[in-house]
C-alpha cells in the first residue's frame, strides 16, 4: 500500500466534445468550471509499446461539485492511433460509470429523463436483502456516451452490522 498521505483527487473522463460535456455537467448536475486548458499538441503520457506521447490535440476542463468532487474532462482529437469501434459498456473491462448520490432519486430521475440528451437505461431499483437493503439506484446514458448512476441511501444499511468501516456519505446527508 502507498505509505504517503493520500486522498481522492479527481476522476478523469475522455469525452467526444468538451463543450457539450461541460454544458451537461454544469446544466444537468450543477458542477462549476474551475479551469479550461489547451489545446495541447500531444496527450502527455507514453502508452506501453509506444516510443513517445501520441500526437494529437488535447483540451481539458476541470470541474468541481460543491466542495466534494473534482472531475477532469478530456477531449482528445486529431488522433493518430486507431479508435475502438465503441465505448466499453459498464460491465466490459475498462468500462465504468459515474455515480451521483441524490436526496430524492425519483425527482432527480424525472429531471434527467426530461432532458433531450439523457435516457434511462434502468428503472429505479430498490435493493432487497443484505447487505444493501433499502438502497435505491438507477442508470442513465447521455447521447454522447456518459453512463450515469443515481443512488440514494441513508446510514444504517445491513452491511454496517458486519464491519466498522462505512461508505462515505455526502456532507449534506444526515449521519
Amino acid at each position: 500500500m502507498i505509505k504517503a498521505k493520500r486522498a481522492f483527487d479527481h476522476v478523469g473522463m475522455a469525452v467526444p466534445d468538451l463543450d457539450q460535456a461541460v454544458d451537461f455537467f454544469v446544466d444537468a448536475l450543477g458542477f462549476d468550471v474551475v479551469i479550461k486548458a489547451g489545446p495541447y499538441d500531444d496527450f502527455g503520457y507514453v502508452w506501453p509499446g509506444d516510443s513517445g506521447p501520441e500526437r494529437g490535440t488535447l483540451r481539458q476542463a476541470n470541474l468541481v461539485l460543491g466542495d466534494s468532487f473534482n472531475l477532469e474532462l478530456l477531449e482528445y482529437s486529431n488522433r493518430t492511433a486507431d479508435l475502438p469501434d465503441r465505448a466499453p459498456r459498464p460491465a466490459d473491462p475498462g468500462g465504468w460509470h459515474l455515480c451521483m448520490h441524490v436526496d430524492d432519486i425519483h425527482a432527480a430521475s424525472e429531471e434527467l429523463t426530461a432532458r433531450p440528451d439523457t435516457h434511462a437505461i434502468s428503472q429505479i431499483i430498490r435493493e432487497e436483502g443484505d447487505p444493501l437493503d433499502g438502497l435505491l439506484w438507477a442508470y442513465f446514458r447521455t447521447d454522447w456516451g456518459l453512463v450515469l448512476e443515481l443512488i440514494q441511501w441513508q446510514p444504517g444499511l445491513p452491511y454496517e452490522a458486519n464491519t466498522e468501516l462505512r461508505m462515505a456519505l455526502p456532507r449534506w446527508a444526515p449521519a
